[in-house]
């Protein structure tokens, strides 16, 4: 396999805007109601206690230090620091790890989102009308989770053999197998529909639909047709 013949893709957070908006749009809103529904307990509790405004305050300078290390360039670098002067943590950057720290910010991103607007309408409503959408938006949060999980591609059109690697899950197509290909756009992400040739009436497995760049879209409905 030449690196002419070879057209490889890989979409997830990191390289699609709009993956990395589903996740931090799923899984924030789903910590976000999980937490504004504890955190509507212990405000009860704390009410009756006299501890209302620390809890309050407390839960402010949470959400603003979440936005201060969004708003960074290097959200890594900035944790890096900050941690730097704590006893016992010792925080030191990598590429898997700063992954992970820039899915868990779009999360809390998200979450302090949701969680400003169910206790805005909680408290401006009133009628627990903030736990009722909070409970709402949790079916909602899971759709955008599938749809970040869906949106997730990688792998490796090979022109000369004819084949198509993918990954994640792993399966491999022989281009020969196609009867036809046909797909629609929207941005840079195309919608793939693969059609099987069925000889002896026979069902081929394989994938049916798939989201790949648009430029590898094109490329194989060339192969195909």
């Amino acid at each position: 396999m030449t690196q002419a013949a070879r057209l490889q893709w890989h979409r997830d957070a990191d390289t699609s805007a709009l993956i990395r908006l589903c996740w931090g749009l799923g899984a924030g809103t789903l910590f976000g109601a999980l937490t504004l529904v504890v955190f509507g307990r212990l405000l009860g509790l704390t009410s009756q206690v006299g501890g209302r405004s620390l809890l309050l305050a407390a839960l402010a300078g949470l959400a603003v230090t979440i936005l201060a290390l969004a708003l960074t360039d290097d959200p890594a670098a900035s944790l890096a620091a900050v941690t730097r002067y704590v006893p016992g943590i010792d925080y030191t950057p990598s590429d898997d790890v700063d992954a992970r720290l820039s899915r868990g910010v779009d999360a809390a991103v998200g979450a302090v989102f949701v969680g400003g607007l169910i206790f805005a309408l909680d408290t401006v409503v009133g009628g627990n009308v903030g736990q009722f959408f909070a409970a709402a938006t949790i079916p909602v949060s899971l759709a955008f989770l599938l749809a970040a999980v869906f949106m997730r591609s990688t792998g490796v059109l090979d022109r000369e053999e004819g084949v198509l690697y993918l990954y994640d899950p792993e399966d491999v197509i022989a281009l020969d197998t196609l009867s036809g290909v046909s797909s629609r756009s929207i941005g840079g992400t195309s919608l793939v529909r693969l059609r099987y040739r069925t000889p002896d009436g026979e069902y081929v497995p394989g994938p049916r639909r798939l989201l790949v760049p648009r430029r590898v879209a094109r490329e194989l409905e060339s192969i195909v047709e």
